[in-house]
């Protein structure tokens, strides 16, 4: 039987100071190490706010969610607005499954997720 994997596929945006990171496909433990290089590295730059979008995201297993937390905590740790989109079932749900949705900033849609860091000043994380 052959599995009918969408390759994983990152791109990293930025508008306004605003860092939006893309995440695309299916993501899981082997795509981890790159997941958490690209969603940690603007926290490191001059990004005023970071948006993490996974409403491309067709797949994810529990290691892509610990990246999520640890991606929001170096948000807190630098006082950095920090905003997740996740639309599909494939992330918004296993979150709400396992009470993520109440601790991490969850937005279903992008516009909604830059609204919301847009919203907040410096200092202030969701």
């Amino acid at each position: 039987m052959t599995e009918n994997r969408v390759q994983p596929r990152f791109a990293t945006t930025t508008e306004a100071g605003v860092v939006t990171v893309h995440c695309a496909g299916d993501l899981d433990l082997a795509t981890t190490p790159r997941l958490r290089d690209v969603l940690l590295s603007p926290f490191h730059g001059s990004a005023s706010a970071v948006v993490a979008d996974l409403t491309e995201t067709t797949f994810c297993d529990s290691t892509v969610f610990s990246v999520l937390v640890e991606s929001y905590r170096e948000a807190l740790a630098r006082g950095i607005p920090y905003a997740i989109a996740a639309a599909k079932t494939a992330v918004a749900r296993p979150l709400a499954i396992l009470g993520l949705d109440r601790v991490l900033p969850l937005h279903t849609g992008i516009a909604e997720a830059r609204a919301a860091v847009a919203g907040m000043g410096a200092g202030q994380v969701s």
